[in-house]
């Protein structure tokens, strides 16, 4: 992956992320509808997913080409950020219901089975078969109970010996249910298309067209999506939920050819992208910082507020405060992934790992 594709990567992530925060603090009940057609979450998360396969299918060729930092690099990822917010979820959850359980009842949050959420949340069991049960107000949480799984059951695939490598991804793949399986294909996709970006790159005149064709159609798309996916509600067998799935797949492989096309191309944007890498990479640096911190701040934030929702007061302290706020934890959280990789991997190789190296190297012979 060349320097400009990787900060590209790093725009395309804080986007997204960005998306989904305005689809909830766009909420009438978090700032009265303001910015309310910016709110692209579900699509973002779409992105969010092929930006993964597309990043694993890398790393594992070029940094992470042991199970075990396979392992480490995906567990400290994670961690770094999941375990800090369902503690900072769990607090302001109970600072802000008491105050406004208007804002954490009905569709939005459910506080009744905490220890069940949190546990589930810890553990990414929070959105097996017909389970969702995000932690608290982190709705976002969800797409992690999809996301480490699909780590896991590419981890099989890709490290465990043959056959039993596929057969032991399939197993993980039945085990969490069909909501998960079926969008690990869109998660494939990103690993398709670094693959095909690296091994078979595009003629910059075809990736150009495929690059900005795919961008255009996208945009277009996501204006009127809602219409377009009406057509996908004809099945008989829950509408709602094939609607879902019938966008993901369209935004993602949209998604998908603008990548392969963006790589092939991508030396036109490197004096552009260089000279901005700097602040891409910082905002990057809170990317998933700000898409698992900020409903719990917007509804504390709300909760404590003096004014109404839609007071302008209240609204700059959605929209900026709690970026703010962001940035602030994601000094002690994702910016340190280094020393969750160092503890990770202290705590594995003292344990069963090198307890094994050990007799194996005892053995006679």
């Amino acid at each position: 992956m060349n320097r400009e594709t990787s900060i590209y990567l790093d725009l395309v992530r804080f986007i997204a992320a960005l998306f989904v925060f305005f689809t909830h603090a766009s909420w009438q009940q978090s700032s009265g509808g303001l910015f309310w057609k910016l709110g692209f979450g579900r699509e973002g998360v779409d992105v969010f997913f092929v930006l993964s396969g597309f990043v694993v299918a890398y790393v594992v060729e070029t940094r992470e080409r042991s199970p075990l930092a396979y392992a480490v690099a995906r567990a400290a990822r994670i961690y770094s950020v999941a375990l800090p917010a369902l503690a900072l979820t769990f607090v302001l959850d109970h600072i802000g219901q008491p105050l406004r359980p208007d804002l954490y009842t009905g569709w939005c949050c459910d506080l009744a089975s905490p220890a069940r959420q949190y546990f589930g949340s810890l553990v990414f069991l929070n959105e097996i078969w017909s389970q969702h049960a995000p932690p608290g107000s982190a709705l976002p949480y969800w797409s992690l109970g999809f996301e480490v799984w699909y780590y896991v059951a590419f981890g099989l695939a890709f490290f465990a010996p043959r056959p039993w490598n596929l057969i032991c991804a399939a197993l993980v793949l039945l085990a969490v249910g069909p909501g998960i399986t079926v969008l690990f294909p869109l998660w494939l996709l990103g690993l398709y298309a670094y693959r095909l970006s690296a091994r078979r790159p595009l003629p910059r005149g075809a990736g150009a067209g495929l690059c900005a064709g795919a961008l255009v159609v996208l945009v277009l798309y996501l204006q009127d999506a809602h219409r377009y996916g009406e057509l996908y509600t004809a099945f008989s067998l829950s509408s709602e939920r094939l609607h879902d799935y019938a966008q993901d797949y369209i935004v993602g492989i949209l998604f998908t050819l603008h990548l392969i096309g963006f790589v092939a191309v991508s030396s036109w944007f490197a004096p552009l992208l260089r000279r901005c890498e700097r602040p891409i990479r910082w905002v990057a640096g809170m990317t998933f910082a700000l898409y698992l911190f900020h409903v719990p701040l917007i509804h504390v934030i709300v909760a404590l507020a003096p004014w109404p929702a839609e007071a302008w007061p209240t609204r700059a302290l959605v929209f900026i405060g709690v970026p703010l706020m962001v940035a602030a934890l994601a000094e002690v959280t994702e910016r340190r992934k280094t020393v969750w990789r160092r503890v990770i991997l202290a705590l594995l190789t003292r344990g069963g790992v090198e307890k094994a190296g050990a007799l194996a190297r005892s053995r006679p012979g």
